[in-house]
């Protein structure tokens, strides 16, 4: 039993890396030891990109190359920056959602062309998980609600591709949305 598991995470580990390193962001950045976080997230970002290439989930792949450039922008910003900037209102979420969809439409199919093992949910959780990291680093507590659609459905996606311990880290991350948005509602 013992034997199986090593081998079993043996040929997990960049997964299980990428997980700890987004784990060990995640909790630096609630507790706002930023920038510093951001190198968990650029560490993150490359081991889990490496690993969702490797199971044919081409845009979570390219997300997670993103992660790594917004990580530099994110430490960038928190040390430049002096504080939350105001709510943006519903008119810029609702043009980045429209956005997002009319790009989803454009996306599957070439997602499928390439041969992405599941187009239609690789293109929605990067497309949206692009808008949501911009509303995060802009410190828009709208952002919540992104994270708490596009974690819930990247658990399924995850598991569905055999990377449980990417659906263990968005399963931890939805809940982590739902408790951030019920705060954030709490303090208006």
């Amino acid at each position: 039993m013992v034997t199986r598991w090593l081998a079993w995470s043996r040929n997990h580990l960049p997964e299980m890396g990428g997980v700890f390193a987004n784990l060990g962001y995640t909790w630096m950045y609630l507790h706002g030891q930023v920038p510093e976080a951001y190198v968990l997230a650029a560490i993150g970002g490359a081991l889990l990109a490496w690993v969702c290439w490797d199971k044919r989930l081409q845009a979570e792949a390219v997300l997670h190359g993103f992660y790594i450039l917004m990580a530099g922008y994110g430490a960038w910003f928190a040390s430049t920056a002096e504080g939350p900037s105001e709510p943006a209102g519903w008119g810029p979420h609702l043009a980045s959602i429209a956005l997002a969809s009319i790009l989803w439409i454009v996306a599957v199919p070439e997602l499928r062309r390439r041969g992405s093992a599941m187009p239609q949910l690789d293109a929605f959780t990067t497309l949206f998980s692009v808008v949501a990291t911009w509303w995060m680093v802009r410190w828009d507590d709208t952002t919540w609600l992104y994270w708490i659609v596009i974690d819930t459905v990247s658990v399924y996606l995850y598991a569905k591709r055999g990377m449980l311990w990417g659906a263990l880290l968005f399963l931890v991350y939805t809940a982590m949305a739902v408790d951030g948005w019920l705060v954030s509602v709490s303090l208006f």
